[in-house]
């Protein structure tokens, strides 16, 4: 064998070993939050919790917001449906899968069409306003408070309601 070809199969074997190596290390770390190769969007991103965290300052933790489970509606809920289950998941003690619900129906609002020379002006939606208010009353630790800000744009018969 020429020196040239033996140099290029050492090379490759030890770039496989230490490929072999750093896998072996990240999989067997017992830390199941960490996922290498993850692809957002598929399976679940860690950390997982049922607690609604990372919404204001004061209940701000840790730089990484853990993912809550998701509201049990369809994928096309209406801003009603999603406020309803919401308000359910809160009462049941689920708040970060209520603050999720909250998020969903804010975007749902929030995707508008709108003049484009207005696209970077917020919103002045009311609802938006509310809902944001309850999420800020989730951040608080204030789940009646949160629940209250909900039943108001429930009852309000707001045209962001209608299917």
């Amino acid at each position: 064998m020429r020196a040239s070809a033996k140099m290029l199969a050492l090379s490759s074997l030890l770039t496989l070993g230490l490929s072999s190596l750093a896998l072996a290390q990240t999989a067997s770390s017992g830390d199941d939050s960490i996922r290498p190769g993850h692809t957002p969007g598929i399976g679940p991103s860690y950390p997982l919790s049922p607690n609604a965290s990372n919404i204001t300052p004061g209940d701000t933790t840790s730089t990484i917001a853990s993912t809550p489970p998701a509201p049990n509606v369809p994928l096309d809920a209406s801003v009603q449906q999603l406020l309803m289950s919401a308000s359910s998941a809160i009462s049941a003690g689920q708040t970060g899968t209520g603050d999720e619900a909250l998020e969903d129906a804010e975007t749902k609002i929030l995707t508008r069409s709108v003049v484009r020379t207005q696209a970077e002006m917020p919103s002045a939606d009311p609802v938006v306003a509310q809902i944001e208010q309850a999420r800020t009353e989730l951040g608080s630790h204030d789940k009646t408070g949160a629940t209250q800000v909900i039943n108001q744009i429930l009852s309000s018969n707001a045209p962001e309601l209608a299917d």
